[in-house]
């Protein structure tokens, strides 16, 4: 790497984690999270984006990783590999959040769909307001409340089952 990517890239490592995250939450897997991260800091080289701020910086980088993972899981490799239906406790050992301790609802968001565990995740366990999830993720402030509405609806219905199969 050259000095001049170094010195690129030097201020998007404080990003690292959460993209990771985020990315782990989509992929469900540590080497394919870590791919997606890495992806995405090469884009970030390669197309060198005009930033506003460092919260624009760290919006543009959200997308990008979310994007890099919706193309990973529809390419053709991606398809043709075995997958999960959930995450497993060793591939959740991988996914660590630094400021929470073992939180079990983040298990069922994992398991959501994409629309709905993206806005989930950035709200609940990111911390990001509707408006920023909006500009993240590219869509409308009201499909993001709609979002979160049905994906918390989903969870609690996958919790009401669980409870009456008398599973705690």
């Amino acid at each position: 790497m050259h000095d001049e990517e170094k010195e690129a890239v030097e201020p998007l490592i404080k990003y690292e984690q959460m993209l990771y995250r985020i990315a782990f939450s989509n992929m469900k897997n540590k080497e394919d999270a870590e791919d997606a991260v890495q992806e995405a800091f090469c884009r970030y080289l390669r197309l060198r984006p005009s930033v506003e701020n460092s919260e624009h910086e760290k919006a543009w980088l959200i997308r990008v990783v979310i994007n890099i993972c919706r193309d990973m899981q529809k390419s053709s490799w991606f398809s043709r590999t075995v997958g999960f239906d959930s995450v497993s406790e060793k591939e959740m050992e991988n996914f660590i959040l630094p400021y929470q301790a073992e939180d079990e609802t983040l298990w069922h968001v994992m398991e959501l769909p994409s629309a709905y565990r993206n806005p989930l995740y950035l709200f609940y366990y990111e911390d990001y307001s509707i408006k920023e999830i909006a500009v993240i993720l590219e869509l409308e402030e009201s499909t993001v409340k709609t979002r979160l509405r049905r994906g918390r609806e989903m969870i609690k219905e996958r919790l009401q089952r669980m409870q009456k199969q008398g599973w705690n």
